[in-house]
């Protein structure tokens, strides 16, 4: 906890925020927004149903309360927070990242990291340069140090700010909120002074200005182009080999129009290898996991072994307003009670265009929530072969979160009320393990996958003959 408290004074030491008019709010003011978010988590969330927890809990908050000074800043309280929520280690609960004083320093004027990055094993990467001389970067480049700081030594604060088990999921969200990141914790705001190692290995010095928002917007349209699409599907139809691609499980009428076309186009083609690619899927709903299986199998299926709900005042007045059907239900148990849900196991609807071929799932260390529940019951059920990394989501996580607000500072954060069991394996913090574990680096899952069905092809041919 001490470790703790050191970084959050160190952060807001260096919390500079140009010269831009900010709300600031007072020390009795941000005290009560923390007490505010520690009572909604420790009322809502089952982890604080342990006594041990919860002091020490409680313990980690009273510590943040004392090191508070007058007029601080959304970002400086936001800073308080977010370490303390990452701190239970639970994907689902967290503290979203505030916008107003970027969107006051941004209509300022202001200057902003001019790279988008991606972040592998510690490691930043250029994946875009969006500044206004396109030959200095061409992409790949390693960033080693940014205005003297490490870059590692980044990646690890930015951690601190991020909840979840998986290290992989972590550094995946803070490349994608780099840009904020830097800003809102070093307060960087006009030339950047790099340490790089470009794509021959040689370390350069370079610096770079920050860029405006008008410019970041007209420079990002000569970002190559890519798929956007949550639901893509190729068919090869040489191999007789089908890949679809599914990114998210969010969206659950476009996926269904999509495997509506996507299987009947599949059965028309006379595919005998489907190939499911759930890599960097990070979640979703159930429901859309649920459609997929319609197509894919017809055995009887659940998707948890098991699922607890902690009962709260919070949850009772969440169940009033969004499924008021199932509030008898949860005002028939006492507030803390652990409640067990029975396990349901759900038929699949019969579908005509339903595949019966040979089946491969793909994964990688960033398929997380939802997407990590469908590998669970993929392995479960023996639907095919998985390959790839194991997944980040593990085995047991807490979800079916809903959103709330501090009071005076208007930090949006969640909170997790139930804790799930999936299938897949029986290490609560592992992950699904694949069948053949390989690195997901330079596409090497795919060339293994493609492979792996050129031989089965062989070997059938063989059998023929």
């Amino acid at each position: 906890m001490k470790k703790l408290i050191l970084i959050i004074l160190s952060i807001l030491s260096i919390s500079v925020f140009g010269q831009v008019d900010y709300a600031y709010y007072s020390k009795a003011e941000v005290q009560q927004d923390l007490n505010f978010a520690f009572e909604k988590l420790t009322s809502i969330h089952p982890l604080f149903l342990d006594e041990d927890v919860l002091t020490h809990y409680q313990n980690k908050f009273s510590a943040i309360n004392k090191t508070l000074k007058d007029n601080m800043t959304q970002n400086e309280v936001y800073l308080c927070l977010a370490p303390l929520f990452a701190s239970l280690n639970d994907g689902h609960t967290g503290g979203l990242v505030p916008t107003d004083q970027r969107v006051q320093y941004n209509n300022a004027g202001g200057k902003a990291f001019p790279f988008f990055v991606n972040i592998i094993d510690d490691s930043i990467y250029v994946s875009f340069y969006c500044g206004n001389d396109t030959s200095l970067f061409s992409g790949g480049e390693q960033i080693l140090k940014i205005n003297g700081i490490d870059a590692t030594k980044m990646v690890h604060d930015m951690e601190l700010l991020v909840a979840g088990k998986s290290t992989a999921i972590k550094q995946k969200e803070i490349a994608n909120k780099f840009r904020s990141l830097i800003w809102l914790l070093y307060g960087f705001e006009q030339n950047y002074e790099l340490t790089i190692r470009n794509n021959q290995h040689e370390i350069r010095e370079i610096t770079v200005p920050g860029i405006t928002s008008t410019e970041f917007m007209q420079n990002i349209k000569q970002m190559p182009k890519t798929n956007h699409n949550n639901f893509v599907l190729s068919i090869n139809r040489r191999n007789e080999t089908a890949v679809m691609k599914i990114k998210s499980f969010g969206d659950l009428n476009g996926f269904c129009a999509f495997t509506d076309s996507a299987f009947a186009e599949i059965k028309e083609s006379r595919i005998k290898n489907l190939v499911i690619d759930i890599r960097n899927n990070d979640g979703g709903r159930s429901i859309v996991v649920d459609s997929l299986m319609n197509y894919i199998t017809d055995k009887a299926y659940s998707q948890y072994k098991k699922i607890e709900t902690r009962i709260s005042p919070e949850l009772r007045e969440h169940y009033k307003d969004r499924y008021p059907d199932r509030l008898d239900w949860i005002n028939s148990y006492e507030i803390n009670d652990l409640v067990v849900s029975k396990r349901n196991l759900t038929k699949p609807q019969n579908k005509n265009s339903r595949y019966n071929g040979n089946l491969f799932l793909l994964t990688n260390n960033t398929t997380f929530s939802a997407a990590a529940t469908f590998a669970g019951i993929f392995k479960e059920l023996e639907l095919g072969t998985i390959i790839g990394e194991e997944t980040g989501g593990t085995i047991a996580y807490y979800g079916d979160f809903w959103f709330l607000k501090t009071i005076n500072t208007g930090i949006t954060f969640y909170v997790s009320p139930k804790r799930f069991i999936q299938f897949g394996g029986t290490e609560y913090d592992r992950g699904v393990l694949p069948y053949y574990l390989i690195s997901d680096r330079d596409d090497s899952i795919m060339d293994f996958t493609y492979k792996m069905i050129e031989k089965k092809q062989q070997n059938a041919n063989t059998l023929y003959k």
